[in-house]
């Protein structure tokens, strides 16, 4: 009968003991970069990055990926998240049209009936940290990379254009201290803030992910 060296049985021991419960089978990923690029001392003006530590120099974090897949909405790689287009000819996709939060979820049932959206029935608001992550901090107004705002002028579709409105977008999320608003994010200047679910906001909608 064959043993096991006493060596190799305390290391295989050592492993089990120490390999974190909560992780296992789990995905690990990193979050994504914010998209800076530039750095700027106290006083607002530009410098150069090297040595100053600043996001815009380490830009730690997934590069984006992002997908146009020419049926109305952005496929982005790093989350497996997809994206409704939102253009600017007054349809049901427009970047101007605003909702309150109980209208948002209605746009959605929209969006999910026959025939839905780019084939997809599944269709749903985003929650904030979802859609934080359209976030691109090295653009303003509105503060996403071009695959969201490109070409976008009057009369174009969600077929020929990508628009975002630089205006406070609505999330599925809720403020539990205060449950008649919701968490909204800002695509001017990047802000995350609550308003009154009554409110009329913008909407953009989303599926997929884990």
């Amino acid at each position: 009968m064959w043993r096991i060296p006493i060596a190799i049985l305390a290391a295989l021991l050592a492993l089990i003991v120490h390999a974190p419960e909560a992780d296992a089978g789990a995905r690990r990923s990193r979050p994504l970069r914010t998209g800076q690029a530039g750095c700027w001392n106290v006083a607002g003006a530009t410098i150069a990055c090297a040595g100053t530590g600043q996001d815009g120099e380490l830009r730690r974090g997934e590069p984006r990926a992002y997908q146009d897949d020419g049926d109305g909405t952005i496929r982005d790689k790093r989350t497996a998240l997809t994206w409704e287009k939102l253009s600017d000819d007054g349809s049901i996709h427009d970047k101007d049209n605003t909702y309150t939060w109980e209208q948002a979820f209605e746009k959605i049932e929209d969006l999910n009936t026959v025939p839905c959206l780019a084939g997809f029935c599944d269709w749903r608001l985003p929650n904030r940290f979802e859609l934080e992550t359209l976030l691109d901090l090295q653009n303003i107004n509105p503060m996403v990379s071009s695959p969201f705002h490109t070409g976008c002028s009057p009369g174009c579709t969600i077929l020929t254009c990508s628009c975002t409105h630089p205006n406070y977008h609505w999330t599925s999320s809720s403020q539990p201290g205060s449950p008649q608003n919701a968490w909204i994010v800002h695509f001017g200047g990047g802000a995350a803030d609550t308003d009154l679910k009554t409110e009329p906001l913008r909407v953009r909608a989303v599926r997929g992910g884990s």
